[in-house]
């Protein structure tokens, strides 16, 4: 193991300049435990496992250099058509990650959330991963790709639906909070020299080209180097800055927010605006 260790430092130090950038381009998948649905109408079922389907299958974008990036989800129109109001898609399959922004030599993220129509940039440390390299190798496109492994406490997530509003949605019951730990892969190539990834992964001597998180698995299907058309990588501006543990705090007491008015009004069509 350690003998890799050494190749992989080799090989990432050699082969490219400190100026040469790059855009990836990756797809996921979430898998989602169905058994909320078990209850419903089929016709009901169906119309839900569409709608997941179209919400856990994404596109994104993943630009870098040798010293930052900026991941960001392809633009699409709104498959819930939730227009701003209570989205109960994200209780089951996770919330929406934003644009994220890294500068990987002062380890700072940048992560442009929207909550209930308001933009906040999430800015903290990256935090650091403790990744354990496994010794396995396979090819990834034209790539070397490296096996590295790291355990993790994630929650789950268990849904209960109670009656529904007058525009057919059932406002969900505040999740059962359940932790377990989990080992999440990753698959990186040295030959990129970059130490970034999908989403908030990295730490790695090489992009990540590949994670298995849990439920969900991000792959890169393309990657072009030094593309002709440069590329500038720039944090996000605009917004409110708030650090993580602010920022969970903000959404948790927003969710319980649109909870009791949900209750209260019956899905009268009431919308939460955040105006502090």
């Amino acid at each position: 193991m350690k003998k890799l260790g050494i190749i992989l430092m080799f090989v990432s130090l050699t082969g490219f300049s400190q100026d040469f950038q790059g855009r990836a381009y990756y797809m996921s998948k979430v898998n989602v435990n169905m058994d909320f649905m078990k209850n419903m109408p089929p016709d009901r079922a169906a119309a839900v496992k569409a709608r997941m389907k179209t919400a856990t299958e994404k596109n994104y974008t993943l630009e870098f250099n040798s010293n930052e990036s900026f991941f960001d989800e392809e633009e699409r129109l709104d498959p819930n058509g939730n227009g701003g109001g209570f989205n109960w898609m994200q209780f089951v399959t996770g919330p929406e990650g934003g644009s994220i922004y890294k500068d990987l030599q002062s380890k700072i993220y940048i992560n442009k959330k929207e909550l209930f129509g308001k933009v906040f940039l999430v800015k903290d440390s990256i935090p650091e991963s403790k990744w354990v390299l496994t010794g396995e190798t396979r090819k990834i496109g034209i790539y070397n790709a490296y096996k590295a492994t790291i355990t993790k406490e994630v929650e789950e997530r268990v849904m209960s639906f109670g009656n529904r509003s007058r525009t057919g949605e059932a406002p969900p019951n505040p999740p059962e909070r359940k932790t377990r730990d989990v080992v999440m892969s990753a698959w990186f190539t040295p030959e990129i020299p970059v130490s970034t990834g999908p989403s908030m992964y990295g730490g790695l001597p090489g992009l990540i080209l590949e994670i298995n998180d849990d439920r969900t698995t991000m792959l890169c299907t393309k990657v072009i180097l030094n593309p002709k058309d440069k590329i500038k990588v720039k944090a996000p501006t605009k917004g409110k800055e708030v650090t993580s543990i602010e920022f969970e705090q903000i959404a948790k007491d927003k969710a319980e927010e649109m909870r009791n008015m949900y209750r209260g009004r019956r899905g009268s069509g009431s919308r939460a605006r955040i105006t502090n």
